[in-house]
């Protein structure tokens, strides 16, 4: 394998790598839909600037553990196509690692959202009626994640001819 010979082919490597991820990895792109959702509905309910960043921090280490899970994944498979115990082990526990981060970012999620929630229907009638636009755009936004996640892996899986 050849090494990167500038900071633009690391960049294109490492998209390539997000690229694979994503249309290879069911629970990534749940994740990133899960991830659209949630900071769209912190947008709405005006969540201070520390919650809003602990969210997207949290959000941001479940996506990473979900893809070096995959990186994990693979690197096993190719140093052990067949079945093997420590395999297995290892493949458990970067999956239990994912799980981790995840229940994690789901009680920082309830410990931030709870309260914000009551206000959840007031804070949308704000935000169409001062800015329309941008809340309109972030709701679309929110769709197309939605129809990438479902597309994406059929249309992937196809032009590979799976």
């Amino acid at each position: 394998m050849k090494r990167a010979e500038s900071l633009r082919e690391s960049f294109g490597y490492a998209f390539q790598g997000l690229w694979y991820a994503f249309n290879t990895q069911r629970n990534l792109r749940l994740h990133f839909l899960a991830a659209s959702c949630i900071l769209v509905l912190g947008w709405f309910l005006a969540l201070p600037t520390r919650s809003f960043i602990s969210v997207l921090t949290a959000v941001m280490v479940v996506m990473v553990a979900e893809m070096l899970n995959t990186a994990v994944e693979s690197v096993v498979d190719l140093a052990s196509p067949e079945f093997h115990e420590l395999a297995r082990i290892a493949k458990d526990v970067a999956a239990g690692a994912v799980l981790l981060a995840a229940l994690g970012a789901a009680a920082l999620g309830v410990w931030v959202f709870a309260h914000p929630l009551l206000e959840l229907p007031h804070q949308v009638m704000l935000r169409f009626t001062h800015q329309p636009v941008v809340a309109t755009l972030l709701l679309v936004m929110v769709g197309a994640m939605l129809g990438l996640v479902l597309w994406v892996p059929g249309h992937y899986h196809k032009s590979r001819g799976k």
